[in-house]
């Protein structure tokens, strides 16, 4: 099976053809694509999107953005706050507040720091553990990485 399409007007990602391959040493899933035209160039384009958290630059790096529930949003804080799964990256702005960590999630990575002159403290839910704790305390300037493996938060 096979298609070609070809564009009317020469467009950044507009002309594909795309192979089945038959050979059934290559795993099922897996598909062949010839561009027929450039995909960005300087002038056309910075980046081109070729899917769900997938670019290509002018320079032909493919990167993958976002992916995962961590899609770098950023949340400034100034009060106690309980982070939510959209949240990637929390700012404590404020000293003294509690930042509470969501049920997890297998995977689930935040970046928790103390922008604040003054202490902040990290909490669990339901007596979940980062690392053997319940809680962690950041000083001023200090930051914590942390990913959730099924049953505890670990640091990273």
């Amino acid at each position: 099976m096979s298609y070609s399409r070809t564009p009317t007007a020469v467009k950044a990602g507009r002309a594909l053809t795309q192979s089945v391959n038959a050979n059934p040493a290559v795993p099922a899933g897996n598909l062949s694509f010839q561009i027929d035209s450039d995909i960005a160039t300087p002038i056309s384009l910075g980046v081109v999107m070729i899917g769900d958290g997938l670019a290509v630059d002018s320079e032909g790096v493919v990167s993958v953005n976002g992916g995962s529930n961590c899609s770098r949003s950023v949340t400034l804080v100034d009060d106690d706050y309980n982070i939510k799964s959209k949240d990637c990256y929390v700012g404590a702005t404020a000293n003294d507040i509690k930042l509470k960590l969501p049920n997890g999630v297998v995977g689930q990575v935040y970046i928790i720091k103390n922008q604040a002159n003054g202490n902040i403290k990290v909490e669990t839910s339901n007596s979940q553990k980062i690392d053997s704790a319940t809680s962690v305390t950041l000083g001023t300037n200090n930051s914590l990485t942390v990913i959730f493996d099924g049953s505890r938060w670990n640091v990273i």
